[in-house]
């Protein structure tokens, strides 16, 4: 679990970091205007997120999305380029579809990974998967918790705020965050959505809120959503 979770933190940190660089690069001019502004294309996200899928050795994935996104970008790329004539190529499409069924019966389905642990600061990431954490933290002050194309569930019942309170960072991107809490627990949530949703549905009522502590909740979701909830 250590491993896989330091080659998807590598992933994702390579990923911005070459975004940082490509967007330096293009504000001060050192990448020509044509270039830049193909690199600038929306499909290119598909390419990023294909490229956190390789390094985590996650091959179907990541040459499901190259593909999109490639198809995307030709336009950009070549000119005169017919969007009729890769046409011809879409059972292409169909082969890796039948891989990934052929994959799944071989692997059933990717289970949910459950673990839990007692650390003060939650570092928590989910590409192409479902993990479900418990924190037992009595003196939780906070984490980050990224979500791509895949799933996460923390489960804070039996954790307790610091006594400065905790803020949590979280990312979710045509993914899922679901935190579970404490009902008197006081919460603040600073989230932003783009073509995404966060949800507090929290059941009121309990033990009355402790207003001394208070767990910041910060972040965005795009193309993905994420909800509180407590029990």
């Amino acid at each position: 679990m250590g491993s896989c979770k330091a080659s998807g933190k590598y992933g994702f940190g390579l990923v911005v970091l070459l975004a940082g660089l490509v967007l330096l690069g293009g504000n001060l001019g050192l990448i020509p205007e044509h270039v830049y502004n193909v690199i600038m294309r929306w499909p290119m996200i598909l390419v990023a997120i294909s490229l956190i899928s390789f390094i985590n050795r996650d091959w179907l994935a990541g040459l499901i999305l190259l593909t999109i996104g490639s198809y995307f970008m030709m336009p950009h790329l070549v000119d005169d380029f017919s969007m009729r004539e890769i046409w011809k190529y879409w059972p292409v499409l169909l082969i890796i579809i039948g891989v990934a069924i052929l994959r799944g019966k071989r692997k059933k389905n990717a289970p949910l990974h459950y673990h839990s642990n007692n650390d003060d600061y939650i570092e928590e990431i989910t590409i192409f998967g479902g993990n479900v954490t418990r924190i037992d933290s009595k003196n939780l002050k906070g984490g980050e918790i990224t979500s791509i194309f895949g799933g996460s569930e923390i489960n804070l019942i039996d954790a307790e705020l610091s006594d400065d309170g905790a803020t949590i960072e979280m990312t979710a991107i045509f993914g899922g965050v679901k935190l579970i809490v404490p009902r008197q627990w006081n919460i603040k949530i600073e989230v932003t959505s783009i073509l995404g949703g966060f949800t507090d549905k929290r059941v009121p009522g309990g033990e009355g809120v402790d207003t001394s502590k208070i767990l910041v909740i910060k972040g965005e979701t795009i193309f993905g959503g994420g909800e509180l909830v407590s029990y």
